[in-house]
């Protein structure tokens, strides 16, 4: 399901509401907080359709000037608990949530080639009806590593779902500290700037077919998962 979320609402960008692409979607199409070359942030998310947990990294992984803007590289990195991870990098000028700000879209599933998802520049963003947004005021909470971080607590309505959303412009890229919706939850890990994590993982090495059936990988911040050689990723 999360495979599906993610295909779904990248060739779905501006041209389906945010609520109906699902968690990733709203991950995906959020606006850049400070947005910087490095800086990054892990999440673990479960997927509630489907009672499977995964690790998603989140980073700034280069910019690029676009037709006289500030474009951003944004890569989103799903790592399974088993099975090769599945990144998306957009260059973006603004939210995704507008076609117009979406000047490429590459994907890597696995150890399948890099492949580029054709983008609409004249498509245009179709806008949510009977979207209610309101604050619940500024929450403390508390992060895997004992840190304590104040966020503001959103709680969106749209198309009879329920989303609540904690934000932090403290936390780039994008700013989401938790997310809750009736598809899954997205729990900030940690974040931080440069090193490995704010780097582009599209076209890094995995281990080789035949090498052990099974191989432990280190992700965000020393977590073990297993990457089961010769799999497709999520």
């Amino acid at each position: 399901m999360v495979r599906f979320l993610l295909i779904a609402a990248l060739a779905g960008l501006g041209s389906l509401p945010g609520q109906a692409q699902g968690i990733i979607g709203d991950v995906l199409s959020g606006k850049l907080v400070k947005p910087k070359p490095g800086v990054w942030a892990w999440y673990d998310l479960t997927d509630k359709t489907e009672g499977k947990r995964y690790f998603l990294r989140q980073a700034i992984v280069g910019e690029e000037r676009v037709k006289r803007k500030d474009g951003y590289w944004v890569e989103t990195e799903v790592v399974p608990q088993v099975g090769y991870p599945a990144i998306y990098k957009m260059l973006l000028t603004g939210p995704a949530s507008d076609p117009k700000h979406v000047h490429r879209v590459l994907l890597q599933e696995g150890r399948n080639p890099v492949q580029e998802i054709p983008v609409d520049p004249d498509a245009k963003a179709e806008k949510e009806k009977d979207v209610d947004q309101t604050s619940l005021g500024k929450e403390e909470m508390a992060l895997p590593d004992g840190k304590q971080l104040e966020a503001e607590h959103l709680q969106v309505k749209a198309g009879g779902q329920v989303t609540d959303i904690w934000v932090s412009d403290a936390v780039p890229p994008m700013g989401i500290v938790r997310l809750v919706s009736p598809e899954g939850e997205l729990v900030l890990r940690r974040y931080g700037e440069g090193g490995r994590d704010g780097e582009s993982a599209i076209g890094r090495a995995l281990p080789a077919p035949e090498q052990e059936e099974e191989v432990k990988v280190q992700v965000n911040g020393g977590i073990s998962t297993n990457i089961s050689v010769g799999g497709k990723g999520p």
